[in-house]
């Protein structure tokens, strides 16, 4: 009889039915597999023995060989990139699943896997989670933490990009085994360099380290960017003409405009997306510090998130003070616009009527220079004929 592919093949020592639905998230691997893996073909992950090896997977095949025939005892990692930021990983639905069956994975990590692909909405950006699994002397977790960096793309309004990087572990008395989804550059540098520094191998606690790390010191410097730019526009609300120029004015007047108020509307959108995230990293901080003992300076990130966590509560309440004053400062001057246009009807409503009594006046004139010219035209028709008749009597006469 063939074997269920992952994840109907745990079974229930390492997935509980009563906890996990394996239906469902079958079905949620299988929906979302077009959009994540590439063809087998594709397949290039890499896989760092610390201490020992690194290995290079291309194809299914020679994953497989290695997952049954390794002796290996320590720490490993599973590098799994993505060419760019929303592409799929570069790995195979059948290389996934070898790798997660082979360690029984629990099948919570499928929700942070699927946090990654082809993007095909911007409402990808709120998925996340953390979740933590123990079974006898076996230790689960997974997590997605989310960071920012600068894409350094040229001409771009907003330098900082969201990036996230989906992390599995499995702790067992002799053996710890990593999946790291899109591993960035700049972590993976960071963790060259940690070991160049302390001259050893890093431990699993190091790890966890790191993705936290990773993912807490940047936020500080995106947030700058964007109180920045709400500090601009909310002065040059401070400082805005309320009503229109008079015409008198030739200098410069500083007005708010609608788009202006559309930017703070954006920046609170981009405040209410980070206040999402820097809750979700501080919720992995709290897990880290309940499921693993001994995980060093974790209390001292999570108090790091949650002061660019209260930033961004002031932040969003500047931009509601700030899009507040702007509406106002809006409708006050449609409304002054509307007594200007209503003033200037009034006046054009006298106007009218002058022009309407002149019209009268013109009117009756003409009426009394067409009788004068109905008189003349009587006259001319009764004396005419008798000037023309004397006239040609009179040449008679002459000759």
């Amino acid at each position: 009889m063939a074997q269920l592919p992952y994840p109907q093949s745990l079974g229930v020592k390492n997935c509980d039915p009563y906890v996990f639905d394996t239906s469902h998230f079958e079905g949620l691997l299988g929906e979302n597999a077009k959009r994540i893996f590439v063809p087998d073909n594709q397949l290039q992950i890499k896989l760092v023995e610390v201490g020992q090896k690194d290995w290079i997977f291309t194809t299914p095949a020679e994953l497989h060989d290695y997952l049954h025939s390794a002796t290996f005892k320590g720490t490993r990692i599973f590098l799994i990139p993505q060419r760019y930021s929303w592409d799929y990983l570069t790995i195979s639905e059948n290389g996934l699943r070898q790798l997660l069956d082979f360690f029984g994975v629990f099948p919570a990590f499928i929700d942070v896997l699927c946090a990654f692909g082809k993007s095909t909405s911007e409402t990808s950006d709120s998925l996340g989670g953390c979740y933590g699994h123990q079974q006898g002397n076996v230790s689960e977790l997974c997590y997605l933490a989310k960071n920012v960096e600068k894409h350094g793309r040229e001409g771009s309004d907003e330098p900082w990009s969201i990036r996230q990087l989906g992390l599995y572990h499995r702790h067992e008395p002799e053996n710890d085994t990593f999946i790291i989804l899109n591993p960035m550059i700049s972590f993976q540098q960071r963790l060259k360099d940690a070991q160049a520094k302390t001259g050893a191998a890093p431990t699993w606690r190091d790890i966890h380290m790191l993705a936290i790390s990773h993912a807490t010191w940047q936020w500080r410097w995106y947030l700058s960017f964007w109180e920045t730019k709400l500090s601009q526009l909310v002065s040059k609300a401070h400082v805005s003409r309320v009503e229109g120029r008079k015409m008198t004015e030739k200098l410069p007047v500083v007005t708010i405009e609608y788009s202006d108020f559309q930017d703070v509307q954006l920046i609170h959108d981009r405040m209410n997306m980070a206040k999402y995230i820097l809750g979700s990293n501080i919720s992995i901080c709290e897990k880290l510090q309940t499921q693993i003992s001994d995980v060093p300076h974790v209390s001292m990130l999570s108090g790091e998130l949650h002061l660019q966590k209260i930033r961004v509560e002031n932040l969003l309440e500047r931009t509601r003070s700030g899009s507040g004053l702007m509406q106002d400062i809006i409708s006050f001057r449609g409304l002054d616009a509307l007594k200007i246009s209503s003033e200037n009807s009034n006046e054009m409503a006298r106007l009218a009527d002058i022009d309407s009594k002149n019209m009268v006046k013109l009117t009756a004139k003409s009426q009394r220079d067409a009788g004068m010219l109905k008189k003349i035209s009587i006259l001319t028709t009764i004396y005419l004929p008798a000037s023309l008749v004397s006239v040609s009597i009179f040449r008679q006469m002459l000759f």
